[in-house]
Parts: C-alpha cells; sequence; structure tokens
C-alpha cells in the first residue's frame, strides 16, 4: 500500500513499533552482520534517522581515534582529488576494525549523531570511500529516508502499512568509515507489486523517492526524472528483481 501523511488520505496504518534497544546494542559491539533468510531480527534494526553530518575536526574523544585508525582502506588508489591538506585519495573498498570489507555500492546502517541521545541508525549506500592526508578513511553515503522523519511540504510525517518501509532519494552526506554498523539489504519494489513478505525476502524495502528540498515523494519510475537518475533507480529495480524473480510476474 502507499505512503499517506498522518492528516491526508488513508493509505494504511500506521508503521509497528520496533526495539531501539537492540540497535544500540548492536553498534555499541560494532557487530557487523549481512541479513539472512532465516534472519529473524530484521524487524529490530528498522529504524531512521537523518544521517550525522560530520565534517573537520569535532574534537572527538581518544576511543574514537583508536577506533578511526583501525578503518583502512583496501586496494589501489583510483583517483586523487583536492590540492595540499585538502588532498584526498579514493578507493573502492575499505576494511573495519573487525575486518569486514566494505565496497561502493554496498547499503549499509550507520551509527546515529552521538549528541542524539534518542539516535537511531540511518540507511545509506556507499559511493565513495576516501582516505585523508592524516589517514582517516571517510565515506560518502547516498541515503534513505525512514517515513517517520521525511516531512511533507506542510511538516507532517509520511506513514506506511510496511514498517520496514524506506524512500530513496538522491541525497548524499559524508561519515567516518568507522560510523559504519553493518550491512544490510534493500529491496526495490517496482509500481503495483506486492511487497514480498519478510520471512521470505528480510530486509528494507523501498516504492518511492523521497525530494528532502521540495518535501514530496514520487514513484520510481517517473517521467519526471533526468536520464541518469532513472537509469540509477532501474538499475536497482533490476537488481532487486534478480533476487525476488516473482516480481517480474506479478501485477
Amino acid at each position: 500500500m502507499a505512503a499517506r501523511t498522518s492528516s491526508g488520505d488513508y493509505l494504511g496504518s500506521p508503521p509497528q513499533p520496533t526495539c531501539e534497544e537492540e540497535a544500540n546494542r548492536l553498534w555499541r559491539k560494532r557487530k557487523i552482520f549481512v541479513y539472512e533468510e532465516d534472519d529473524e531480527e530484521e524487524e529490530d534494526v528498522n529504524y531512521q534517522v537523518p544521517l550525522p553530518l560530520y565534517g573537520g575536526d569535532d574534537g572527538g574523544d581518544d576511543e574514537e581515534e583508536e577506533v578511526g585508525e583501525n578503518v583502512k582502506p583496501i586496494g589501489d588508489v583510483v583517483r586523487v582529488s583536492g590540492v595540499g591538506e585538502s588532498r584526498r585519495k579514493h578507493f573502492n573498498a575499505f576494511e573495519a576494525a573487525d575486518g569486514v570489507c566494505y565496497e561502493l555500492e554496498d547499503t549499509v546502517m550507520v551509527v546515529p549523531d552521538e549528541q542524539n541521545v534518542n539516535g537511531k541508525p540511518s540507511v545509506a549506500v556507499i559511493k565513495d570511500i576516501t582516505a585523508t592526508q592524516d589517514g582517516r578513511v571517510t565515506v560518502t553515503g547516498q541515503r534513505f529516508y525512514r517515513l517517520e522523519v521525511a516531512e511533507n511540504e506542510n511538516g507532517e510525517k509520511w506513514e506506511s502499512s510496511e514498517s520496514r518501509e524506506l524512500f530513496y532519494s538522491f541525497d548524499k552526506t559524508e561519515f567516518p568509515a568507522d560510523a559504519v554498523m553493518h550491512k544490510c539489504r534493500v529491496h526495490f519494489i517496482p509500481p503495483n507489486k506486492e511487497v514480498p513478505r519478510a520471512k521470505d525476502h528480510p530486509g528494507f524495502i523501498v516504492r518511492k523517492v523521497y525530494d528532502s528540498k521540495y518535501k514530496e515523494i514520487t514513484e520510481l519510475v517517473d517521467a519526471g526524472y533526468d536520464e541518469c537518475k532513472q537509469q540509477e533507480i532501474n538499475v536497482l529495480v533490476k537488481k532487486t528483481i534478480a533476487e525476488i524473480p516473482h516480481l517480474a510476474l506479478t501485477d
């Protein structure tokens, strides 16, 4: 069922409550995992808040310094940008402190801003991986929005009958590589297709695209996108159909 605003036309029941404590526990332990077909905890990490915008030296403590130093880029330098102190090397992958490797286009959950005591993990696609002159590894992520934080033009929240639904967006943000919690699955469901059961295909689902500037949502397949953006979405939808073939058959 499609999303609605809290005071708009009814299109579904409110999202089901989730377990914040488990997500916070996963972050504290830096537990890294990918949802498997029999994963029963998928619902437990279904949260969304704006991704923290990390920029420059924020005066972090010694523990944060140690964690960051344990993250390292992998492979050859693919390009170099900037000059002087702003010079950065770009890579296709990095290795986390526990040895887990992350690559471009991986979908991951990201730790919330520590200043937000009630913060919940965000979701993003890794689009760029860079290393600064002092060795810090940074990730640029293309973010997803959870419906409870995405607002319409009236300042209202969006709602859905699917508690695991996210909005895709073309917004990007930068954060330290050690803020990545773990990988996760996101299924891009074409219009008029039935959402697969979470038990059969665990992970988040995306059916709409959110424009944070104009505070609007549009279908995944929309004539208003430019060619590059529509091609980007088409690739994601085709990837989902390859993983869930019956989507190509259902109406």
